[in-house]
């Protein structure tokens, strides 16, 4: 007998028990540096869109191929094919906080999220001006080299951000999922501290548990 998938994903979603925060913002944002400081002062896991696409194409397999030629040009994938890579993922982090960089960047992804692994506890979005994502991008791709920092696929990236940006806000705001809206412009002392101000379980769980 051929098994329901709605009861796969339900059957899935209850042996993961994971606790999803969302990290939004545009390229260059800051979303990496706020993971990597809720990694170290929260214990939390830690997933990157980006970088399982971007580990996806250096495995040389046909689905990498495929992602390269997206990504090249600034747009954005299936929202099924995000999914897939999450759900692979986000398996190993049962009972876990998982800070999500990057994700969701559509309201599809946030509709697909929602059905598979349930409703995030929370997100917060990073705000912040193109002229400083744009000039963050730029330096990035010198230190990095990384082939998709540079200025033609920078301005495609924003374009497409913010083309999905608000009904991707939008659509967590109405299906009650707490949104907070850091100011990326500031240091990232300060967008921490905005971030622990912050009334989630997660951030009085940070505060009580800080030195």
């Amino acid at each position: 007998m051929m098994s329901n998938p709605q009861h796969s994903d339900i059957s899935w979603r209850l042996r993961s028990g994971f606790r999803a925060v969302l990290i939004i913002g545009g390229p260059g944002s800051g979303k990496g540096l706020l993971c990597e400081r809720l990694i170290r002062k929260a214990h939390m896991d830690h997933l990157s869109s980006g970088d399982l696409l971007r580990n996806e194409v250096a495995s040389g397999s046909a689905l990498g191929q495929s992602c390269l030629k997206t990504m090249s040009e600034g747009k954005l994938l299936p929202s099924s094919t995000i999914m897939a890579m999450l759900k692979k993922n986000m398996a190993g982090s049962p009972g876990h906080y998982v800070a999500l960089d990057g994700f969701p960047r559509s309201a599809d992804n946030c509709r697909d999220f929602e059905d598979i692994m349930g409703s995030p506890e929370c997100a917060f979005y990073i705000d912040v001006p193109d002229d400083v994502m744009i000039e963050r991008i730029l330096k990035r791709g010198e230190e990095s080299g990384r082939a998709d920092d540079n200025i033609d696929t920078a301005k495609e990236r924003l374009k497409t951000f913010h083309e999905q940006g608000k009904p991707t806000l939008d659509y967590l705001k109405n299906s009650g999922v707490p949104v907070f809206q850091l100011d990326g412009t500031q240091s990232p002392e300060n967008v921490w501290l905005q971030l622990i101000n912050c009334n989630t379980p997660l951030t009085k769980r940070i505060v009580t548990n800080r030195d």
